[in-house]
């Protein structure tokens, strides 16, 4: 009976905890809404500076990375798929599939994976470290909202340096996929862009644009939240974790939530 009621207890805590971060993330997020009340108080040039520098962080500084996974999974997509599907009508059947895995799922999830473990990351370390040197508290001091002017401009330059390097992602994935897959095996340049161009849909450029804005928000909301949560030096790395666990659960979810939506 002390064993069952220890498992109810502890379910129970569990369960509480969870709710407790849940309603706490939800008043996070309805305090960084009313905060775009203040956004005539700030001056442009700071938060132009600080979107700037997050968009060469998370854009720029990641496009080597994204162009190398873009060339392997490509080239992995094409090459095991003309070796196991017929050959008969290869490449209508490529150009769609490429268009399924690569254009609607793995490019949008992997680019959103690496920068969460990238970027995300980062992010919350960074916001932790300025609350553990006093330089939030001084930002608040000045009557400074640091919530907008932290949050904000990571919004925008997550959501745009996402729907960039989704868009690299899947144009590399293509093209240097082929480029890779001709020494295997060989299917006009013209047959193969042709059959992407017929199985890409506006349906599936919408989903992109709608995945970038919503992981660029989901991303920076879930790590920064987690970056302003550390009260001590010690917690910083706890708080650093479940920023990234907890972003990368996220996502995984909404992916799943979106394709649902949009391709049944």
């Amino acid at each position: 009976m002390n064993f069952l009621l220890n498992i109810i207890e502890g379910a129970g805590g569990k369960a509480l905890a969870l709710w407790t971060g849940f309603t706490d993330f939800i008043k996070y997020i309805i305090s960084i809404i009313r905060s775009l009340n203040s956004m005539r108080y700030l001056r442009f040039r700071s938060i132009y500076n600080i979107t700037i520098n997050q968009i060469t962080f998370t854009g720029l500084d990641a496009l080597p990375f994204i162009i190398v996974v873009a060339l392997i999974i490509g080239a992995t997509v094409i090459i095991q798929s003309l070796n196991s599907l017929p050959k008969f009508g290869i490449e209508g059947f490529l150009g769609n599939l490429m268009v399924i895995i690569i254009a609607r799922e793995a490019g949008p999830l992997i680019t959103a994976l690496i920068v969460i473990s990238r970027s995300g990351s980062a992010m919350a370390a960074e916001i932790a470290t300025q609350k553990q040197n006093g330089e939030i508290r001084a930002f608040e001091i000045m009557g400074i909202d640091t919530r907008l002017y932290i949050v904000f401009p990571r919004i925008i330059a997550s959501f745009l340096s996402l729907l960039s390097l989704i868009i690299i992602f899947n144009v590399v994935a293509f093209i240097g996929g082929y480029m890779i897959s001709t020494y295997t095996n060989y299917i006009p340049i013209g047959t193969f862009f042709m059959a992407l161009i017929d199985a890409l849909t506006v349906r599936d450029l919408t989903s992109m644009l709608i995945k970038s804005l919503i992981y660029g928000i989901a991303i920076t909301l879930i790590c920064c939240y987690h970056g302003f949560r550390p009260k001590t030096a010690f917690e910083v790395p706890i708080f650093v974790s479940r920023a990234v666990s907890h972003t990368l659960f996220s996502i995984i979810i909404i992916n799943a939530i979106i394709s649902v939506l949009f391709y049944l």
